[in-house]
């Protein structure tokens, strides 16, 4: 019954196809990946996807970082699952995010929902050296500036921000760039000057530069009382938008 379980401890997670190429058969295969399944050897992942169980404490072989990325050829840990990757999110989550130009439907493995998002630019994908591949940090701090309120929230959004030690500064230009859209500049501009990663004012003059002269709301929702101005980067704000993080807990911290 375990003649194959070895290798596929050995291979980890594999596909259908793989199954088959490595047992011979098709209909064994199949009929082999469902006995596994029962007895707790494997798991399914999702249709034509396996995951060995290591059969002392009946967990998947790999975390749900490793899985998102074998999820497809493509694909990557990114936006908010990044930043928890990298350990900078302080909470735990349930939902995964995955980057993939293959297609794949959202599903539920092992009490982790796995999610897709279509890429949006090219580069700032690395391949750690558990093998996970994840969106790179100056990537990650693009794509959730450009997704605020749909991938992230403000409040989280700057917790993560705030806990990592130095960004690239040429690296977040060619996201910019890749991007190129007048309001991420400008939100960029305005959030990571709040912040102390020594990038040079040539980046801010660029941001501001490219940003253009409209002036814009940097959140949804923002209440009427709530509101601040920056006409630098002619940005409305929520005035307590640092709150405790970067003003000492001031209720409505002007920047």
């Amino acid at each position: 019954m375990m003649k194959y379980y070895d290798r596929f401890l050995a291979m980890k997670i594999f596909t259908f196809t793989e199954a088959v190429k490595l047992i011979g058969n098709e209909k064994t295969a199949k009929s082999l990946l469902q006995q596994y399944c029962r007895k707790g050897y494997i798991a399914s992942v999702k249709k034509g996807l396996y995951v060995a169980v290591n059969i002392v404490d009946k967990e998947p072989l790999l975390n749900k970082f490793a899985i998102a990325s074998a999820l497809t050829d493509t694909s990557f840990v990114s936006y908010r699952s990044a930043f928890e990757y990298y350990g900078y999110a302080n909470q735990v989550s349930y939902d995964v995010s995955v980057t993939s130009a293959q297609k794949f439907n959202s599903f539920v493995f092992n009490g982790y929902s796995y999610n897709r998002t279509a890429p949006t630019v090219n580069g700032g994908i690395v391949i750690q050296t558990d093998g996970v591949r994840v969106s790179d940090i100056e990537r990650t701090v693009i794509d959730c500036i450009n997704s605020l309120d749909t991938k992230i929230g403000l409040e989280e959004l700057l917790s993560c921000i705030s806990a990592i030690p130095v960004l690239n500064e040429k690296k977040l230009t060619e996201y910019l760039d890749e991007y190129d859209k007048r309001f991420l500049y400008q939100k960029t501009g305005f959030l990571l000057e709040h912040f102390q990663f020594d990038l040079s004012e040539n980046f801010f003059d660029f941001c501001k530069h490219k940003s253009g002269k409209s002036s814009r709301y940097f959140t949804k929702n923002i209440p009427k009382d709530a509101m601040g101005f920056s006409s630098k980067w002619h940005l409305t704000y929520l005035r307590n938008i640092w709150g405790d993080l970067l003003n000492g807990g001031s209720e409505y911290a002007d920047i």
